[in-house]
């Protein structure tokens, strides 16, 4: 599937990458993250960090072990297929599921045939975004702001999500991973997570938390490496978009 050959080497690249901080929001529930020094240079010479934070904590990869019994684990991943030619559908403008048949009506078919005959990864762009502006007129400490942003960005009101149609849309049209900015492909309210499982069940990679906001619409080629952490239902990542010239 992939090629190095198709790297557009020239282009333009893109960090669409969530950045790990003590502030950064994480899914209701999951740990927070921390950053603390354990050495110093003043007192030992070199510095190092100790860090704590949850598997799905930023951009970040999930693995099918995150929610089918017997699934794999991050570290056993085909890393080829979170590589290659992407597509980029901007649903900022919807709120709520997004459902195959709007998947269906905003899949630019004519522009991706005479493109390119398989493209593996679709990305969504939805009302999230992780809107860092909002911070400028959020007022408070740093831990109010992050918790305050948090709330914007859980507001069933401001997030879109795939339905079990618009899930099922992604495994039947052949795509091989599937990025969204929210915190999950699934709604927040979620208890089953439909979506997760068609997907994951179907050899559909998720990649969760990428922050699109300044990204347009369009044909990319994607970049996203998962830490390799063994057993694991899955891992922060580093997420490149490179543009066509």
């Amino acid at each position: 599937m992939f090629s190095s050959e198709k790297i557009p080497v020239k282009g333009k690249i893109i960090d669409v990458t969530v950045p790990i901080s003590p502030f950064t929001s994480v899914f209701p529930g999951d740990p927070e993250p921390s950053i603390e020094k354990f050495l110093t240079l003043e007192k030992d010479g070199c510095a190092v960090s100790s860090l704590g934070f949850g598997s799905h904590t930023g951009t970040h990869v999930d693995a099918p072990s995150h929610v089918l019994k017997g699934g794999l684990p991050v570290d056993s991943l085909d890393i080829g297929s979170l590589m290659g030619e992407a597509i980029v559908l901007d649903f900022s403008g919807i709120f709520g599921a997004l459902t195959g048949s709007i998947l269906d009506e905003a899949y630019p078919v004519k522009e991706v045939i005479e493109s390119s005959s398989n493209i593996p990864i679709l990305l969504l762009k939805t009302k999230v975004s992780f809107r860092k502006e909002e911070d400028s007129e959020i007022s408070g400490s740093q831990a109010e702001k992050s918790d305050k942003r948090r709330e914007l960005e859980e507001s069933p009101e401001n997030s879109a999500y795939l339905d079990a149609s618009g899930a099922a849309w992604i495994v039947r049209n052949g795509f091989k991973t599937v990025g969204i900015d929210g915190f999950s492909v699934d709604s927040l309210s979620s208890e089953n997570l439909p979506a997760h499982h068609m997907l994951l069940s179907n050899n559909v990679n998720i990649v969760e938390c990428l922050d699109l906001k300044t990204v347009e619409e369009g044909m990319y080629f994607f970049l996203c490496l998962p830490l390799r952490i063994e057993g694991c239902d899955g891992a922060p990542a580093r997420a490149l978009l490179i543009s066509y010239l």
